[in-house]
């Protein structure tokens, strides 16, 4: 018997493999249109957790790649479309196992007001969507694709405070190393030539978050083995990290010798994107030695046919699988709902503290102006108190029904305000206490404005009960409580007080007695307005 020309048979046992054709099957139509519903009810389902991505790319710089994410994606499919031809198309129970996990995860992350684990989660939903509709061999085979489909999601803002002060670290050291006296408290420098003070735009967040991004792009493109594609992600991350530092340093000395007429104002921000710009062609050139040039299995992925010539289909369509993995994605904001209505709660009544144990009440102008950076608040409490007249003010803010934007824990939400004119850190520590008999940590915080006025703060997240100076302890606190039906009740709490010169220990004995003697009264009005 002859073969046709588009289809050679090798019979083993009453199955034939068979090459694929250069046309589309009826059933590749058939899933892919399914696909593209499933893909259209996620999006319009979960349309705000993708709306809030969409709004962090349009104004930050930061994140603006993800606008070029998805079409680089689809790219990336289209090159595989000879490989992708002839694969068995099947549904696959772990790709729906993955969709109800990714579904699963969205619930916490908008039980926990996490806007990155929503959007994670609903990334995933629709990776674990193509998954379950195409099969895992389809999956496998575009596993870079799908994956990169991950760098929609804004992430990395939370690398912002360590990388500060490493950054700060490193230019301390290279300037004592290069003969410069330097002076540092906190994140703010003095040289002699001027002061200097590290923000966010310092901590190379920015360039490691676009090097990670176009490295991992370029590995793929680049390197066939698993190996070298980790080497060059991995450089990608460490070259743009130590880069940084030398560009921050370098521009600090560059000001300094040249008496301030270079590198001292927005110059400095153009020339370190030349600076990353060189060093990431140096990258790629360095990288380029080692490519390894695309080369395709000869033994291209043959479709299974059966001894009567016809090809073996699955079972998907005979089942309602289609309907069941939409369901496993759908079924959450449903459930969502289900949990709000649960933990809704009237407006909060924040009650005040009570004289007594030597503490007594008096003028707020009795302690320094000083407010932090929060906003989204249901409640707000602020007090000022005396023992043996050093005034302690108190700061509470209340947090209730919480959502995007008016969340207790989100990265805008902070003791001191990004940019502040009036303050800057000159200190942050962890540090046990007593509290109403027993052991907490708070976090001390240590300010100072331009007249050396100095403010020592001790702060903590109060949730549901649970004292934290974590933020994912008060995340997981918040999503606990949630699931139980008692609501989102949360709270920053702040009590400060004035650091006069050489008096840091007087002030931290102030503080410490008021949350030994008030502490737990303190924990009672906060309960008292959960309502618990």
């Amino acid at each position: 018997m002859s073969a046709p020309e588009d289809q050679v048979r090798q019979q083993a046992g009453g199955v034939a493999v068979a090459a694929p054709s250069t046309g589309v099957s009826r059933e590749t139509v058939i899933r892919l249109a399914v696909l593209a519903a499933a893909l259209v009810a996620l999006v319009a389902t979960y349309r705000d957790t993708l709306g809030s991505m969409i709004e962090i790319w349009g104004r930050s710089d930061t994140f603006a790649h993800g606008y070029l994410v998805v079409p680089i994606a689809c790219w990336l499919i289209w090159r595989e479309r000879e490989r992708l031809r002839g694969l068995p198309l099947t549904h696959s129970l772990l790709g729906m196992a993955a969709a109800a996990a990714a579904g699963f995860a969205w619930l916490l992350g908008e039980l926990a007001s996490v806007a990155s684990v929503s959007q994670f989660a609903f990334v995933g939903m629709a990776v674990a969507l193509i998954w379950a509709v195409m099969g895992t061999r389809v999956a496998r085979a575009l596993a870079f694709p799908l994956g990169f489909l991950f760098f929609l999601v804004p992430f990395g803002e939370f690398l912002f405070p360590a990388m500060m002060d490493r950054t700060t670290d490193f230019i301390i050291w290279g300037l004592r190393l290069s003969g410069v006296p330097v002076y540092a408290e906190g994140r703010s420098l003095v040289i002699p030539s001027g002061h200097w003070e590290v923000v966010e735009g310092c901590s190379g967040v920015r360039y490691l978050i676009a090097s990670v991004v176009v490295g991992s792009l370029y590995a793929y493109l680049t390197y066939r083995s698993l190996f070298r594609r980790l080497v060059f992600v991995g450089l990608s991350i460490i070259l743009p990290i130590f880069a940084n530092w030398m560009r921050a340093y370098g521009i600090v000395l560059l000001a300094h010798v040249s008496d301030n007429r270079i590198a001292a104002g927005v110059d400095h921000l153009i020339y370190g994107w030349v600076f990353f710009g060189l060093v990431m062609m140096l990258l790629f050139w360095a990288g380029a030695r080692w490519r390894e040039d695309e080369s395709y299995d000869a033994s291209v992925p043959r479709a299974v046919v059966t001894a009567d010539g016809s090809a073996t289909r699955s079972t998907w369509f005979a089942a309602p699988m289609p309907v069941v993995a939409v369901a496993l994605v759908l079924l959450w904001p449903p459930l969502l709902g289900v949990l709000n209505a649960q933990g809704a709660h009237e407006p909060v009544s924040l009650a005040g503290l009570q004289s007594g144990g030597g503490w007594q009440r008096v003028a707020n102008d009795r302690v320094p102006d000083w407010k932090p950076h929060y906003s989204g608040m249901r409640g707000e409490l602020r007090e000022s108190w005396a023992n043996a007249n050093v005034p302690v003010g108190l700061y509470v803010a209340y947090y209730r029904n919480q959502g995007p934007g008016e969340e207790l824990v989100n990265s805008e939400n902070r003791v001191l305000k990004y940019k502040d004119r009036q303050w800057s850190l000159a200190a942050h520590r962890e540090l046990p206490v007593q509290v109403g008999g027993r052991e907490v940590n708070v976090l001390g915080t240590e300010i100072v404005n331009g007249a050396a006025d100095r403010l020592l703060i001790w702060h903590w997240y109060w949730i549901d009960g649970h004292w934290t100076t974590s933020e994912y302890a008060a995340k997981l606190y918040q999503t606990l409580a949630r699931l139980r039906g008692r609501g989102d009740d949360s709270a920053a709490v702040m009590i400060y007080t004035s650091v006069g010169e050489g008096e840091r220990n007087v002030a931290e004995t102030a503080l410490a007695s008021f949350l030994r003697d008030k502490g737990g009264e303190l924990g009672d009005s906060l309960a008292q307005a959960m309502g618990h």
